[in-house]
């Protein structure tokens, strides 16, 4: 009986991390899809009509700078939101540290509704992503995408803007949204 009970919680084991390992690699290929949709995309816009995007930047002690973009406001019901920040058109096989992302890793989805809140439901005021540059500027190409309340069709738009400690400098000129229905 006791060698049983040893097999069965060693198969349990076995099997916790098999789905573990299993999901990791499918949420870094998630993250890779999105990383690559952005560095495909030709068409940046500079914000959007949807919701307030902004970011600051400031010096820290050792030099460096960190940075953080804001998705705030929400006009429309947007659901499972998920946002990746590219720097300075870093190409994805390049990249030596993982870019700022918000729900791609997250066991939680995140939802904004205008006037709404309730985060421990999943239904948040805004969202920020935060990363680190050792220069005083930062380009950075941002993919913010999210689905309809009948999570059925998703929504993605393309915006890129250069952040500085004196603020925020809109490059994009063309809108581009794209809508996908599954």
């Amino acid at each position: 009986m006791r060698k049983l009970c040893c097999f069965l919680l060693c198969i349990g084991l076995l099997a916790g991390c098999a789905s573990t390992s299993s999901s990791k690699e499918l949420m870094m290929a998630a993250y890779e899809g999105y990383y690559r949709s952005v560095e495909g995309n030709e068409r940046f816009q500079s914000g959007s009509d949807y919701y307030q995007i902004y970011g600051e930047m400031t010096k820290i002690g050792d030099g460096s700078y960190r940075y953080y973009v804001f998705l705030d406001e929400p006009q429309i019901a947007m659901y499972d939101v998920v946002m990746l920040a590219v720097e300075n058109d870093t190409p994805f096989d390049d990249a030596t540290t993982m870019m700022p992302s918000i729900g791609i890793f997250e066991k939680t989805e995140y939802s904004l509704i205008p006037n709404q809140a309730r985060s421990a439901a999943g239904y948040v005021k805004g969202l920020v992503i935060s990363g680190e540059s050792q220069q005083a500027s930062v380009d950075l190409k941002l993919l913010v995408e999210w689905r309809d309340k009948t999570k059925k069709n998703s929504h993605r738009e393309y915006i890129a803007f250069t952040l500085t400690p004196a603020g925020y400098e809109a490059e994009g000129d063309v809108s581009q949204e794209e809508t996908a229905h599954e």
